[in-house]
């Protein structure tokens, strides 16, 4: 499955796991490219990993961002 395929059926599921803003987009760096999911409510931040990266066996990571940074609410 394409990232961008991945990015998508992500961001169906996310209002599921957490009520903050959030983001999801593909990213890359050192290590290379991967699916970077940033959230501003950090609670949620580990089953948010577990869950998808288990279910999309592809790099991901989940950023924890300040409160209002995201500067929009989730859908």
């Amino acid at each position: 499955m394409r990232r961008e395929d991945i990015v998508e059926l992500i961001r169906m599921d996310m209002p599921d796991f957490t009520e903050g803003a959030f983001d999801v987009a593909i990213s890359s760096d050192d290590g290379g490219s991967h699916i970077q999911i940033s959230i501003e409510d950090h609670s949620d931040g580990q089953k948010i990993l577990e869950h998808f990266s288990d279910r999309y066996k592809t790099r991901m990571l989940v950023m924890l961002v300040p409160e209002g940074f995201l500067g929009h609410k989730a859908p």
